[in-house]
Protein backbone atom coordinates (compact mmCIF):
# COMPACT_ATOMS: atom_id res chain seq x y z
CA UNK A 1 0.00 0.00 0.00
CA UNK A 2 1.66 3.10 -1.13
CA UNK A 3 -0.10 7.04 -0.03
CA UNK A 4 2.32 10.06 -0.02
CA UNK A 5 3.56 11.28 3.88
CA UNK A 6 0.13 13.96 4.27
CA UNK A 7 -2.54 10.62 3.46
CA UNK A 8 -0.11 8.82 6.34
CA UNK A 9 -1.15 11.34 8.61
CA UNK A 10 -4.51 11.16 8.05
CA UNK A 11 -4.71 7.76 8.25
CA UNK A 12 -3.13 7.72 11.37
CA UNK A 13 -5.77 10.83 12.96
CA UNK A 14 -8.49 8.42 11.64
CA UNK A 15 -7.65 5.56 13.32
CA UNK A 16 -6.32 6.76 16.96
CA UNK A 17 -9.90 9.10 17.10
CA UNK A 18 -11.46 5.17 17.04
CA UNK A 19 -8.37 3.83 19.26
CA UNK A 20 -7.30 1.13 16.84
CA UNK A 21 -3.54 1.02 15.47
CA UNK A 22 -3.17 1.68 12.09
CA UNK A 23 -2.83 -1.71 10.76
CA UNK A 24 -6.20 -2.19 12.46
CA UNK A 25 -7.69 0.65 10.62
CA UNK A 26 -6.94 -0.28 7.43
CA UNK A 27 -8.12 -3.72 7.78
CA UNK A 28 -11.61 -2.68 8.81
CA UNK A 29 -11.66 0.14 5.93
CA UNK A 30 -10.89 -3.22 3.50
CA UNK A 31 -13.54 -5.21 4.76
CA UNK A 32 -16.67 -2.84 5.13
CA UNK A 33 -19.70 -3.42 3.41
CA UNK A 34 -20.08 0.10 1.63
CA UNK A 35 -21.70 1.10 5.00
CA UNK A 36 -22.03 4.42 7.08
CA UNK A 37 -22.80 5.98 3.88
CA UNK A 38 -19.52 5.36 2.40
CA UNK A 39 -18.73 3.13 -1.04
CA UNK A 40 -16.96 -0.60 -0.37
CA UNK A 41 -13.01 -0.49 0.16
CA UNK A 42 -12.55 -4.11 -0.89
CA UNK A 43 -14.61 -6.57 -3.66
CA UNK A 44 -17.08 -9.37 -2.56
CA UNK A 45 -15.63 -12.70 -3.34
CA UNK A 46 -17.33 -13.31 -5.78
CA UNK A 47 -16.67 -10.33 -7.34
CA UNK A 48 -12.89 -10.92 -6.62
CA UNK A 49 -13.08 -13.99 -8.33
CA UNK A 50 -15.12 -12.80 -11.19
CA UNK A 51 -12.48 -9.72 -12.27
CA UNK A 52 -9.81 -12.36 -12.10
CA UNK A 53 -11.20 -14.59 -14.21
CA UNK A 54 -11.90 -11.83 -16.99
CA UNK A 55 -7.69 -10.80 -16.20
CA UNK A 56 -7.13 -14.39 -17.04
CA UNK A 57 -9.25 -14.12 -20.34
CA UNK A 58 -7.90 -10.80 -21.29
CA UNK A 59 -4.11 -11.80 -20.53
CA UNK A 60 -4.95 -14.98 -22.47
CA UNK A 61 -6.50 -12.95 -25.34
CA UNK A 62 -3.71 -10.93 -25.92
CA UNK A 63 -0.51 -13.21 -24.86
CA UNK A 64 -1.61 -15.88 -27.13
CA UNK A 65 -2.00 -14.11 -31.04
CA UNK A 66 -3.46 -16.97 -32.30
CA UNK A 67 -6.34 -17.34 -29.97
CA UNK A 68 -7.29 -13.74 -29.86
CA UNK A 69 -10.25 -12.06 -31.05
CA UNK A 70 -10.65 -10.19 -34.23
CA UNK A 71 -11.43 -7.76 -32.70
CA UNK A 72 -7.61 -7.84 -29.63
CA UNK A 73 -6.40 -8.43 -33.08
CA UNK A 74 -7.89 -5.63 -34.89
CA UNK A 75 -6.79 -3.82 -31.58
CA UNK A 76 -3.22 -5.04 -31.30
CA UNK A 77 -2.74 -3.87 -35.70
CA UNK A 78 -4.02 -0.64 -35.22
CA UNK A 79 -1.36 0.10 -32.10
CA UNK A 80 1.44 -1.14 -34.45
CA UNK A 81 0.44 0.87 -37.27
CA UNK A 82 -0.21 4.31 -34.88
CA UNK A 83 3.80 3.42 -33.24
CA UNK A 84 5.34 2.92 -36.72
CA UNK A 85 3.78 6.39 -37.97
CA UNK A 86 3.89 7.97 -34.54
CA UNK A 87 7.90 6.78 -34.31
CA UNK A 88 8.88 8.35 -38.49
CA UNK A 89 7.58 11.26 -37.60
CA UNK A 90 9.51 11.71 -34.55
CA UNK A 91 12.48 11.01 -36.39
CA UNK A 92 11.35 12.93 -39.60
CA UNK A 93 10.98 16.28 -37.81
CA UNK A 94 14.39 16.00 -36.10
CA UNK A 95 12.96 14.87 -32.26
CA UNK A 96 14.91 11.32 -32.11
CA UNK A 97 15.94 12.58 -28.54
CA UNK A 98 12.07 12.51 -27.67
CA UNK A 99 11.64 9.57 -29.22
CA UNK A 100 14.00 7.80 -27.25
CA UNK A 101 12.84 9.49 -24.26
CA UNK A 102 9.42 8.51 -24.68
CA UNK A 103 10.24 4.59 -24.95
CA UNK A 104 12.72 4.89 -22.17
CA UNK A 105 9.74 6.26 -20.15
CA UNK A 106 7.98 3.68 -21.39
CA UNK A 107 9.97 0.67 -21.42
CA UNK A 108 13.24 1.41 -19.70
CA UNK A 109 16.32 2.37 -20.81
CA UNK A 110 17.30 -1.35 -21.95
CA UNK A 111 14.57 -2.00 -23.92
CA UNK A 112 14.49 1.71 -25.22
CA UNK A 113 17.58 0.92 -27.10
CA UNK A 114 16.35 -2.38 -28.70
CA UNK A 115 13.51 -0.88 -29.49
CA UNK A 116 15.19 1.99 -31.56
CA UNK A 117 17.83 -0.92 -32.84
CA UNK A 118 15.42 -2.32 -34.52
CA UNK A 119 13.28 1.13 -35.88
CA UNK A 120 16.96 1.47 -37.31
CA UNK A 121 17.49 -1.36 -39.38
CA UNK A 122 14.41 -1.49 -41.40
CA UNK A 123 15.17 -0.70 -44.96
CA UNK A 124 13.67 0.21 -48.17
CA UNK A 125 13.22 -1.99 -50.59
CA UNK A 126 15.95 -1.99 -53.27
CA UNK A 127 14.39 -0.61 -56.07
CA UNK A 128 10.76 1.15 -54.72
CA UNK A 129 11.12 4.49 -53.17
CA UNK A 130 10.49 5.02 -49.33
CA UNK A 131 7.30 6.48 -49.91
CA UNK A 132 5.89 3.48 -51.73
CA UNK A 133 7.06 0.63 -49.41
CA UNK A 134 6.17 2.32 -46.54
CA UNK A 135 9.61 1.56 -44.83
CA UNK A 136 12.75 3.07 -44.18
CA UNK A 137 15.34 3.98 -41.47
CA UNK A 138 14.13 5.34 -38.39
CA UNK A 139 16.95 6.02 -36.49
Amino acid sequence: MSATDTEWEEVRRKADLRGLPMARYLVGLAERDGGEGEPAMALAEDEQRELLEAVRDIRSLILEGADATPLVRDMQERVAVQFAAWSRAMVRSGRRDGLMEALAAVLGEDRARIVASSLASETPAADAPEEETGQGSLL
